[in-house]
């Protein structure tokens, strides 16, 4: 009876390690499948920048993605989870802001700047999340009630989109 629980607790410790991929990268968010448990990468790109001018008293700046949707989609539903590795002791919310993207023609467009002739602002809405401790350097981010669209991980370096249907 001993050897049996052995092996069972065996088998039960090989399977949760199984179940709780990590990422192995820093900064590099990916989705956790609710239902799998398995990691899916986010689509990865540069900043691409673009300024815009609105006839002669405006203009804006901001970045933008090629293609009207991500190719990475996640189905609606109340709570979504991402995992991310940081350095430890970093607050993950310090590196990485959630953003919805707007839909421009073919593009996804994050505007960040926009001016007037008399005036410059450089606000965004940053979208909040929870985020939950796995182990050191290892963190869940929690996204709860967030609608249909077209939305990104800001690093400094890098976005990470994905879409909600």
């Amino acid at each position: 009876m001993k050897a049996i629980l052995t092996v069972a607790l065996i088998f039960l410790s090989f399977f949760n390690l199984k179940a709780q991929n990590l990422p192995e990268f820093n900064d590099k968010p990916a989705y956790v499948d609710a239902k799998t448990k398995e990691l899916k990468e986010l689509e990865k790109s540069q900043y691409n920048t673009m300024a815009k001018a609105k006839g002669l008293s405006k203009a804006e700046a901001g970045f933008f993605l090629k293609g009207i949707s991500s190719p990475v989609k996640i189905a609606k539903q109340e709570e979504i989870k991402f995992v991310v590795k940081v350095t430890p002791g970093i607050d993950p919310t310090s590196v990485l802001d959630l953003v919805q993207f707007e839909i421009r023609k073919d593009q996804r467009v994050f505007i960040t700047t926009k001016a007037k002739t008399t005036s410059t602002s450089t606000s965004f809405e940053k979208i909040s999340y929870e985020v939950k401790k796995i182990k050191e350097g290892y963190y869940y981010l929690i996204i709860k009630n967030i609608g249909i669209g077209e939305y990104f991980f800001g690093s400094n370096d890098f976005m990470f989109a994905f879409a909600i249907e």
